[in-house]
């Protein structure tokens, strides 16, 4: 089954806390009243690769505290 880049991002989005998805939809909507919603998806889209990368070995994975801290 081939998954569409927005049923990737969705799948992503169902495992994280609650508080996290929660400061997503914030962001999301924040950008969109901004009207840099692209770059806000780009974003995503980079990370998205960067986890597949690391689930595949080919960049060492992180910890959620690095990730949270930047």
């Amino acid at each position: 089954m081939n998954m569409t880049t927005a049923q990737i991002i969705y799948e992503q989005y169902k495992v994280l806390p609650k508080r996290v998805r929660n400061e997503l939809k914030q962001l999301i909507l924040s950008e969109e009243t901004e009207g840099t919603q692209s770059s806000l998806m780009d974003e995503l889209e980079e990370s998205l690769k960067q986890v597949k990368e690391m689930r595949e070995g080919k960049r060492p994975k992180k910890s959620l505290n690095s990730l949270f801290n930047g």
